[in-house]
């Protein structure tokens, strides 16, 4: 293979913080122009790529008419463009996969429009171009665009095609950034061409064995680490080494909340419908997907356990700005613009550099060009960069003295246990009747069944009697239970005490109340066997256990 190039030129559109842009760079690809309507990810993409980008709303090259190409025409020549518009719309995290996905598929085709216009312009330059999306995307993008369908039927014309001939062809596949190198599961749909001869440039899987969270973290430093001047190489990039005061969002407490971590831990470990999740994270595994969206107390929210001896608040932290831009794969020595959550925005937004890395290496490949090694890979233009954000370093323990406060009237779900595909919850809302008043009248709802087809009974006072004759009727030790029962039924006004014990004082926490009667649960050896209710359910069976959490529960409503 040869071992030079002619930098190809590279225009970025939906660029964010530029992880496509980068994994091009990192391959001699030479990036001219970035795309983005939002100004923090413009001002980092011009940060670490030294452009003076504008913002630019990528819908603008839709145009007024099919021949209005105007704004596509002020775009400068580019061998090769890529692309990754907003995955809002696809995405689970929006409304559980069922968002509007009319905008979504409206910026994927304005994306295609360039494409066709620069494919089969005059005087193309176009080699290569590529898209990447949310697998869930895939469904919403056809194999073949014609010129009609991209608003393009004039401009055809004008240029001797035909509208319905093919303009732009979107092979591809669902890869994992994982795949090639990238320390965190992250897929993704791809779709792109070799302009001369219409064919998707697979990228080459590099990765036998996964990168896992624990490689990175452990060649990290930690986040109280005091000696300024101690040298680090970076986890991804070894050719990179830095004093510790030159890595920048990392030396700073990220520690949570008890209350937030908390809920976080429930929903991972004890969801009333999805699988369970490792709390806090399983470092022996590639890092979960990281998300656009910082959280401490969702079932997707990435915890650690925090460096500092602490029990309670800040036992327990989010990952650092640093982490989790080198869990996507962007080195030491990128930056990034604005506060802490504008820059966890950017990089949960982001294409993995190791992706868009493997894409470049396989145009290279085509154009029978070596890829360039990564320990030749080019940092020296963004070495001094760190100077000119705003670092979130302080260097400090923070001290845990602003408690996060519940609202009030706020919503109370959870279950003792899940098992026999069922749960039994505590309620403070009704789960069929959204519009009635929140916390003004607490439920006991046993939920049978996974996802939409699920089905609910409600619990009433009356009964109350049905299930204890069932109870004790099959279980021996049911005098020894009621009694604890009784004891736990005296404590009042939930609501209060889930609104203003963040500390889990109270024994009277529904919280702490729900805990402790699955822990009461548990210790019979044979909670997890079936009875027969008689047709008091929808199962002809249920599993010892739930009839022991109904029980507990509606002498704690009733």
């Amino acid at each position: 293979m040869k071992n030079k190039i002619t930098k190809l030129r590279v225009i970025d559109f939906f660029c964010g913080a530029g992880g496509f842009s980068e994994g091009f760079r990192q391959q001699g690809f030479d990036v001219i122009m970035g795309l983005d309507y939002w100004q923090p990810a413009i001002d980092t993409h011009n940060l670490n790529h030294g452009l003076n980008d504008t913002t630019k709303n990528v819908l603008d090259f839709w145009g007024k008419s099919s021949g209005d190409v105007s704004e596509i025409n002020k775009m400068p020549k580019a061998e090769v463009l890529v692309g990754s518009p907003s995955c809002v719309s696809f995405s689970m995290s929006n409304k559980a996969g069922k968002a509007d996905k009319t905008n979504g598929i409206r910026l994927i085709e304005t994306y295609l429009r360039v494409v066709a216009v620069k494919k089969h312009e005059k005087k193309s330059v176009l080699k290569a171009w590529y898209m990447e999306n949310v697998p869930q995307s895939r469904p919403h993008v056809k194999i073949q665009y014609s010129f009609m369908d991209l608003n393009l039927k004039e401009w055809a014309l004008e240029n001797e095609m035909r509208p319905d001939d093919i303009a732009v062809t979107t092979n591809g596949a669902i890869h994992n950034a994982r795949d090639f190198g990238a320390p965190q599961g992250r897929k993704r749909f791809v779709a792109g061409e070799w302009v001369a001869t219409n064919e998707f440039l697979e990228p080459l899987i590099t990765q036998v064995e996964y990168v896992k969270l624990r490689e990175i973290k452990s060649k990290m430093p930690k986040p109280n680490e005091t000696n300024k001047k101690k040298v680090w190489k970076d986890p991804n990039y070894p050719s990179i080494a830095l004093e510790t005061e030159k890595i920048s969002d990392h030396f700073y407490d990220s520690g949570i909340y008890k209350i937030e971590w908390e809920k976080a831990d429930y929903l991972k470990t004890n969801h009333p419908f999805m699988g369970r999740m490792s709390f806090p994270e399983n470092e022996d595994r590639p890092s979960r997907t990281i998300l656009a969206t910082k959280s401490a107390s969702s079932r997707e929210a990435l915890i650690y356990r925090s460096e500092y001896d602490r029990k309670g608040d800040g036992e327990y932290r989010s990952p650092t700005i640093r982490e989790i831009a080198c869990l996507m794969g962007f080195p030491y020595v990128y930056q990034f613009v604005g506060s802490e959550g504008v820059k966890w925005k950017q990089i949960g937004n982001a294409v993995c550099p190791h992706m868009g890395s493997a894409l470049a290496k396989a145009i290279r490949r085509k154009m029978q060009i070596s890829e360039i090694k990564h320990d030749r890979i080019d940092f020296s233009k963004l070495s001094n960069n760190y100077k000119k954000v705003n670092n979130l370093n302080t260097f400090k323990e923070n001290k845990f003295d602003n408690p996060r406060k519940r609202n009030i009237n706020a919503r109370f779900r959870r279950h003792p246990l899940k098992l026999g595909n069922m749960t039994v919850d505590l309620m403070n809302y009704h789960p069929e009747n959204k519009d009635q008043d929140v916390a003004k009248t607490w439920y006991v709802g046993v939920f049978f069944g996974t996802g939409d087809n699920h089905k609910v009974k409600i619990l009433k006072k009356k009964e109350l009697p049905i299930v204890e004759k069932i109870l004790s009727q099959n279980f021996p030790r049911f005098s020894i239970y009621k009694k604890f029962v009784d004891e736990i039924s005296k404590r009042q006004n939930l609501q209060k005490s889930y609104e203003e014990d963040l500390y889990f004082k109270d024994k009277g926490n529904p919280i702490e109340i729900v805990k402790v009667l699955a822990e009461k649960i548990k210790i019979h050896d044979k909670y997890f066997k079936e009875i027969e209710t008689n047709g008091f359910f929808p199962k002809e069976t249920v599993p010892l256990a739930q009839i022991m959490a109904m029980y507990g529960l509606l002498k704690l409503v009733y």
